[in-house]
């Protein structure tokens, strides 16, 4: 039927280009087209809304910031409401797009917003409410019911373009797709048979030419972490292999090695879909329990052959070469922005959320380069290389389709900051124009030539000559005879032909029948398949009852020991209190010893400072009465050594001590030896009274070298006074203060202050000190 013709685009160095400024009329110019979707707050999430609606293409973002209210107000060519339906939104943004795909021209359309904000739904939906990609689907087959080519006919050559080939070439390719799909394990076509039957309803788009054939392919690919990757790549690994990207004849971008698929009924694009939506990279994240870690792309090719047109003299003809025309619609997901510190990704989650925001970042640079080139008459380098994203769709951006953006918001007051973010991207992209698209016709070459329709319909069922049609004229016998001779050698010729073809059928029913003896034994192996595959899942149903037996007395056992753990608990809570209460009860009297230990240190350290500054009184009243005695003294001495003689050998003793007189016998021996009256002097008790010493030491005394050594037979040695007895003591008489310092010369120098303990009516008693001891070394040289 069509002859097979290849066109095949040459490849050609890619160059990085700056961006020509049009000098189109604004007429020629269309802007990107934005629209706005709110996502609907769920109905128990406390959560207030930071949007207002101020009209069908206005809202505003309002948050409440330090006791200030922030209002910021954006337009869009539409808002869609949280109650706009899937319909609405494929009304208003796909179907102009369609339209324009099935005359050939090119469309991108994308989603955009932040992690959560309905993105995905939008474009996909669920089965019983289709999203914009399975409406576009159904009415593009609904559109093109009966017009499409013959499976095959129209062909991909792999390099971003379409050929041409032979109905007999295309047969060979459809036998070889039913050979290799009978050749497909049972496993996996039950794998791949999984469908999602999406609701239609029946939108169609008026065709302006009937006479066209029409082919649609499918092709879909991810951008994860700034490589591309094909999800309909049939591989034996797991893993996917990265494709690169190339420009083709018309400075066109694609993706090398894709695979594109010809499918011939929604259904089976759908589940191409299906397919490439289980190899998508999906994760979760605190914000979003299914969100898309990468940007997916879904893209529509309709290719029109233009197959009849009409001679001069109205005939419709199979014309001289066949005219592709391609329309290519690109469905774009891409993958929400994502704050860190909102989100608490790491690791690998941290990674494609760093290639999410930088990839989504080079787009709005993008954008800005391209508003400022228009606006200023400029001609800045558009850095499209920096991602593979917007590397993919330059040549939209050049004016080579048109654009349509859904700017998909969460209300929450939550997503603010993010959604400020947003609005600020959707506002700059409708600054953007871009040049309106015209559709682009291929020429390809056809062997056959000058062929009515009815003549090529015919063809595909024999090829027998033709029998002439005319008019039988009895007038003209001649020319009658010629034509029956015609006719006769037509017939045999008719019959010559019919019996190679008798031969080519019979051929071709023994290789169908063969074909269908092997279908037969395929069945037979099927049918016993199926009965050993029914025989193992009855056995599988009989032990899944008996594990859902045991999983019931597991219920019931697991029952009662969840009730025998509730009365443990109850009474691990009983016995939590009372230790509760016990400890609060130890903690208590911790508290009231620390406070009696706090009493006891005050009071201690009161007596302690009255004690102090007591013996501070006392030893400035014993210094001055030692002062008053030694005055005494040294008056006594000048007496004595004016009117007594001393002699030498007595004075010679360096060893000074106090006389263990008092200043005031001494004086009166003074006195009784000028009047030479003779008394009897006061004396001591003598020691077989039992006297008891109170030795006091204040400080760990030095171990004296000296010859004469303090001699206390009956004493008590005590460092502190502590308590009122130690005085009061009825057995103590004699009171003995103990202290080292340092001289003038750097020698240790020991006192002995000596006092009297007198008992008071009271029932107390007083210290009153009487004597003080030196006891001092020299060095004979000094």
């Amino acid at each position: 039927m069509f002859a097979a013709s290849k066109f095949t685009p040459t490849p050609r160095k890619l160059k990085r280009e700056k961006t020509t400024v049009s000098t189109s009329s604004d007429s020629e110019m269309e802007p990107v087209r934005v629209y706005c979707r709110l996502r609907p707050i769920a109905e128990n999430a406390e959560v207030e809304s930071c949007v207002k609606l101020i009209s069908p293409q206005e809202l505003c973002l309002m948050c409440e910031s330090k006791g200030m209210r922030k209002e910021v107000c954006y337009k869009f060519r539409h808002v869609f409401t949280a109650y706009a339906t899937q319909k609405e939104v494929f009304d208003h943004v796909a179907y102009p797009v369609l339209s324009d795909l099935l005359q050939g021209k090119n469309g991108l359309l994308f989603t955009y917003g932040i992690t959560g904000s309905g993105k995905t739904y939008t474009l996909t939906g669920e089965q019983n409410n289709p999203g914009i990609m399975p409406r576009c689907i159904d009415t593009i087959f609904n559109s093109i019911g009966d017009l499409q080519a013959p499976k095959f006919v129209i062909k991909s050559d792999k390099m971003n373009g379409f050929e041409v080939q032979s109905e007999e070439d295309a047969m060979q390719d459809r036998m070889a797709e039913v050979r290799s799909k009978s050749r497909t394990p049972r496993s996996n076509r039950k794998l791949n048979a999984e469908k999602n039957h999406y609701s239609n309803d029946g939108t169609k788009i008026p065709l302006l030419n009937e006479t066209t054939l029409y082919a649609v392919f499918v092709s879909y690919v991810e951008i994860y972490n700034n490589n591309v990757y094909d999800l309909l790549d049939e591989l034996n690994g797991r893993t996917l292999q990265n494709k690169i990207l190339r420009e083709d004849s018309q400075k066109n971008m694609y993706v090398n090695g894709v695979v594109e698929v010809e499918v011939k009924s929604a259904e089976e694009a759908f589940e191409l879909f299906n397919a490439g939506q289980k190899r998508k990279r999906m994760g979760w994240t605190i914000l979003n329990a299914e969100s898309s870690r990468s940007h997916s792309i879904f893209n529509i090719r309709v290719v029109q052959l233009e197959q009849i047109s009409w001679n001069d003299k109205g005939k419709p003809v199979i014309p001289e070469k066949n005219l592709l025309t391609i329309g290519q619609l690109n469905l774009v997901d891409l993958a929400g922005s994502e704050r860190t510190n909102r989100t608490q990704n790491t690791g690998t989650r941290l990674k494609e959320a760093s290639s999410i925001n930088n990839s989504l970042m080079t787009l709005r640079t993008c954008m800005t380069i391209l508003r400022e080139n228009q606006q200023a008459k400029s001609n800045k380098m558009v850095p499209y290389r920096d991602s593979r994203l917007t590397y993919l769709f330059k040549n939209y951006f050049e004016g080579d389709g048109s654009i349509q953006m859904i700017v998909c918001v969460n209300p929450s007051v939550n997503d603010f900051e993010e959604n400020l973010h947003v609005m600020k991207f959707a506002e700059l992209s409708q600054d953007v124009k871009i040049m309106k698209s015209e559709p682009r016709t291929l020429v390809k070459k056809t062997i056959t030539k000058n062929f009515t329709p009815a003549r090529v319909k015919g063809n595909r069922f024999t090829i027998l000559p033709e029998i002439p049609i005319c008019k039988f004229d009895t007038n003209n016998m001649d020319e009658m005879g010629s034509y029956i001779d015609k006719v006769l050698e037509i017939l045999k010729q008719r019959e010559a032909k019919s019996k190679s073809l008798d031969k080519e059928i019979t051929k071709s029913t023994d290789d169908f029948r063969k074909r269908l003896v092997e279908i037969n034994q395929e069945n037979v192996l099927s049918k016993n398949e199926i009965r050993s595959l029914k025989q193992i899942v009855n056995k599988q149903r009989q032990k899944t009852n008996n594990l859902e037996i045991k999983i019931r007395d597991f219920e019931v056992t697991n029952g009662e020991l969840v009730g025998k753990q509730e009365e443990l608990q109850n009474v691990i809570r009983s016995l939590h209190n009372v230790i509760d209460e016990k400890d609060l009860r130890l903690n208590q009297n911790i508290l009231e010893k620390e406070k009696t230990k706090q009493k006891i240190a005050l009071v201690s350290e009161k007596m302690s400072q009255e004690f102090d500054a007591n013996l501070k009184k006392q030893r400035d009243h014993l210094h001055a009465v030692n002062r008053a005695k030694e005055i005494q003294l040294r008056k006594v001495r000048e007496i004595l050594n004016s009117e007594v003689v001393i002699p030498s050998s007595e004075s010679s003793s360096k060893v000074e001590s106090v006389v263990p007189q008092t200043p005031r016998s001494q004086m009166l021996d003074n006195q009784s030896r000028r009047n030479v009256v003779y008394s009897t002097p006061r004396r001591r008790r003598s020691k077989s009274v039992g006297e008891v010493w109170l030795e006091h030491n204040s400080v760990k005394p030095v171990p004296l070298g000296t010859v004469m050594q303090p001699s206390m037979k009956k004493r008590k040695s005590v460092t502190k006074l502590t308590k009122a007895t130690d005085i009061t003591n009825p057995k103590q008489s004699k009171y003995c203060l103990l202290a080292q310092e340092q001289d003038t010369d750097g020698e240790v120098e020991t006192k002995l202050y000596k006092a009297d303990i007198v008992s008071t009516c009271g029932g107390g008693a007083q210290v009153i000190f009487n004597d003080v001891e030196r006891l001092r070394q020299e060095s004979p040289t000094s």
